[in-house]
């Protein structure tokens, strides 16, 4: 989907800052995720030809769009720049940049031989996903901020791009709309099958939408894969102030004890976690989030506990990590981690090997996919051992 080669060098009142990275992505759906400055949005303007880098390759869908050699650009030597407006390419950014004395219908029509697509049977299926026929006369300054986005991602469909490119889709939202347009755009890609790039600083987002990640920091790829296998050490990748979590499961949920206050997930092979009470249907996959700091181990299981996880685990690994001992604890089809002092790593005699108890509080675990990810037509997979 995506061969990306760029360096770039801005210059501004704030000091410079340079984009230097290379990624590839068979999609279908790309999420760019990291903080704040990043050049997150930089990368996507980049793919959408809004500038032209100093040097490097980009690539879509087979297609080269730029090229340009240079000093770090590899081996590309050939010379290319493909118009914005011929590039096929669709970009939605934060404000949907409707036009105010036109009607839903001009807004969506204004793209490229979408006046015509709007009669087709695809210009109807998008419009149908979208939830946009029934506003098609309404005025633009009586809409919502969800329908005004709707109706921009809706615009940008009806161009017929062979790529869709959203920067931070949701962030001008408020909670219930960015549900709303999220569980959307989970439609976008299931239903239409459009491939997307998308920019985002938001776990639940990136987690509901993406197949493949790339993490950016101070404009360099710092991490690339499934979200949950790259999400699932933050510490170590300078994201836990984004992300919030150590351990990151996607699981299916077993059943639900509303008396007690508690959903149990599926960890595989029988062994069970309880978790907060939840809203995912069983069966349906749940996501939840807890800190290593939170998981105790002991050697035997200890009586008296008011933690309602214990759970016989093996260790699998043993890292340093600066002053503390991270421990890969594998049980069922999972491994959680536990972050320790190397004093208690010593006192425990801990190895590979070693068979332990694993200690989780019920209120340590958080659920972290949005509504929109709870109801999203099609149950997410179960997390394989090491997610």
């Amino acid at each position: 989907m995506l061969e990306l080669r760029l360096v770039h060098r801005f210059a501004g009142r704030a000091g410079d800052f340079a984009l230097d990275l290379a990624l590839e992505s068979r999609g279908p759906a790309l999420g760019i995720f990291g903080a704040s400055g990043s050049g997150k949005t930089s990368v996507l303007h980049a793919i959408a030809g809004l500038y032209r880098p100093d040097a490097g390759r980009i690539a879509v869908r087979d297609r080269v769009v730029f090229a340009r050699g240079g000093p770090g650009a590899g081996e590309a030597s050939e010379s290319v720049w493909v118009a914005p407006e011929r590039r096929r390419l669709a970009l939605v950014t934060q404000d949907p940049l409707l036009f105010p004395n036109r009607s839903v219908r001009g807004n969506l029509a204004f793209a490229p031989g979408a006046d015509a697509r709007l009669e087709s049977a695809s210009g109807r299926q998008i419009l149908d996903v979208l939830r946009i026929a029934p506003l098609l006369d309404r005025r633009i300054g009586n809409l919502s901020g969800g329908e005004r986005q709707r109706v921009a991602i809706g615009r940008a469909l009806l161009a017929d791009p062979s790529l869709l490119l959203l920067d931070e889709p949701t962030s001008a939202l408020d909670a219930e709309l960015s549900r709303d347009v999220l569980g959307l755009l989970m439609q976008v890609k299931q239903t239409l099958a459009v491939p997307m790039i998308f920019v985002t600083h938001r776990v639940a987002e990136l987690l509901a939408l993406a197949d493949d990640c790339a993490v950016l920091e101070a404009g360099r790829v710092v991490a690339q894969g499934p979200p949950v296998e790259v999400l699932k050490r933050p510490r170590a990748l300078g994201l836990a102030s984004l992300v919030g979590v150590d351990n990151l499961l996607r699981v299916p949920v077993l059943g639900h004890d509303e008396g007690g206050g508690v959903s149990l997930l599926d960890l595989g092979s029988g062994v069970s976690l309880a978790a907060p009470l939840c809203k995912v249907a069983v069966g349906s996959a749940a996501l939840v989030g807890f800190y290593a700091d939170e998981v105790l181990i002991c050697l035997e299981k200890p009586a008296g506990i008011s933690a309602r996880n214990a759970l016989a685990c093996e260790v699998v690994a043993i890292d340093r990590v600066g002053h503390e001992i991270l421990v890969g604890l594998g049980l069922g089809d999972t491994t959680l981690r536990a972050r320790i002092t190397p004093a208690a790593a010593s006192e425990l005699a801990l190895e590979v090997g070693r068979s332990v108890v694993a200690h989780v509080k019920t209120r340590a675990i958080h659920h972290l996919e949005s509504e929109a990810v709870r109801t999203a037509p099609t149950p997410l997979p179960s997390a394989p051992r090491g997610a």
